[in-house]
């Protein structure tokens, strides 16, 4: 087969676990959620945060959420949901992206900054792209893992919220506010559908959920909000006769030959690649300039045929759609590789080249295939641009 492919350390708690009721308590559907807090920072020292909150009047029990780092068991059995969206790990491919993030929210005291309890938690969110539409979907999950501390209303009556947020070249056109219990017991879960307006031939677009913390027991009744958010991604009406899309163009997009399928096409390929280590990094090229000179270096008219045309035809690689095809390159040669022991071998029948000697590596080749594998292969390839929506993208090719 042949491939063109294209925190912080946690807080050390001396708290008892707290016993989460079965039934977590949840905002009522006819109470507005409060808006996070705008400025909320509390950096790295709670006690120094303590007393700054202190220093305006305020006393009682105060939040902050860190960031930590991701662990493979954080997520213990019978809890996790939110992570299993993703498959257990961040993933980003042409269409999809998977974010996992893990927190804890500390709850202290003002003035003295001693934390009294703690909620650790996880996000996950899956964006899903479509090369053929401006539309995408975000789905987002809350978690908790675990909980410490006592049993008062700056714990237990702990909240949290989400809504989606447009944050590059979009509008929200489906989804709404999410939220209930922050404690263990329940996963909040929302999806929502953003589109990008068109905006000429590619632009970056970006979507994202934030979330914040709520509990009218802290002296300040709101966390700040925290995004979460998959990289920007690119959005395109590049290619005439293509429909408008969107794909994570960071990723080098993969073209598979398989050899049961194009015996021929695919022994080419493996033999320009492999073993006479061929460029296989290629960027395509939509200028049809280009695309003739390719050809008609590689592939010459009048070029000589095998005996019975219109049964083979005229294959070369790097392919003539690449700034990489034959134009380019400072030579071509035919590949004719015999196995003296057992007879057989493999000829390519480019007899207007130089053949390749064993140690000849780069320049380009051109190999006679049967027209048949030429031709469906020409329409994979086709089929593959499309469907990854393949602009100038580089994409790499293994075998």
């Amino acid at each position: 087969m042949a491939r063109w492919t294209a925190g912080i350390a946690s807080v050390a708690l001396g708290l008892s676990a707290l016993l989460v009721p079965t039934a977590p308590v949840t905002a009522a559907p006819d109470r507005p959620a409060p808006e996070p807090a705008v400025a909320q920072e509390c950096g790295t020292d709670l006690k120094q945060h303590a007393e700054t909150l202190a220093a305006t009047g305020k006393s009682g029990t105060a939040t902050c959420i860190r960031k930590q780092a991701r662990k493979a068991d954080r997520v213990t059995t019978g809890a996790g949901v939110a992570a299993d969206i993703c498959g257990g790990s961040p993933t980003l491919t042409r269409t999809a992206a998977c974010v996992i993030e893990d927190g804890i929210l500390l709850i202290f005291t003002v003035p003295n900054g001693a934390v009294i309890g703690s909620i650790q938690f996880t996000v996950s969110s899956l964006t899903t792209l479509d090369h053929g539409s401006l539309r995408w979907s975000q789905s987002w999950h809350y978690q908790a893992n675990s909980v410490a501390g006592p049993a008062i209303p700056a714990v237990l009556d702990s909240l949290v919220y989400a809504e989606p947020e447009c944050l590059a070249s979009c509008t929200v056109s489906s989804s709404g506010l999410v939220g209930g219990s922050a404690l263990p017991g329940r996963v909040h879960s929302t999806t929502t559908y953003f589109n990008s307006p068109l905006s000429g031939y590619k632009w970056g677009a970006h979507g994202g959920m934030r979330y914040w913390f709520a509990n009218s027991a802290w002296v300040n009744p709101t966390t700040n909000a925290s995004i979460t958010a998959p990289a920007v991604h690119r959005c395109d009406d590049a290619l005439p006769g293509y429909p408008s899309g969107c794909v994570y163009d960071s990723v080098r997009p993969v073209h598979d030959v398989l050899s049961s399928r194009y015996p021929s096409y695919a022994r080419h390929l493996q033999l320009a690649i492999n073993h006479f280590k061929m460029t296989d990094i290629l960027t395509r090229t939509q200028n049809e300039t280009i695309i003739d000179r390719n050809y008609n270096t590689a592939c010459p008219p009048g070029h000589p045929k095998p005996t019975a045309p219109g049964v083979w035809s005229c294959d070369e690689y790097p392919y003539k759609s690449t700034y990489n095809g034959a134009y380019s390159q400072p030579y071509g040669r035919n590949i004719v590789i015999i196995n003296w022991n057992t007879g057989s071998g493999f000829n390519c029948n480019a007899s207007w080249l130089d053949i390749r000697s064993p140690t000849d590596s780069g320049g380009y080749s051109v190999c006679m295939i049967p027209l048949a594998e030429n031709t469906l292969g020409g329409s994979d390839l086709g089929a593959f641009h499309y469907n990854i929506s393949m602009l100038s993208t580089s994409a790499e090719f293994g075998a």
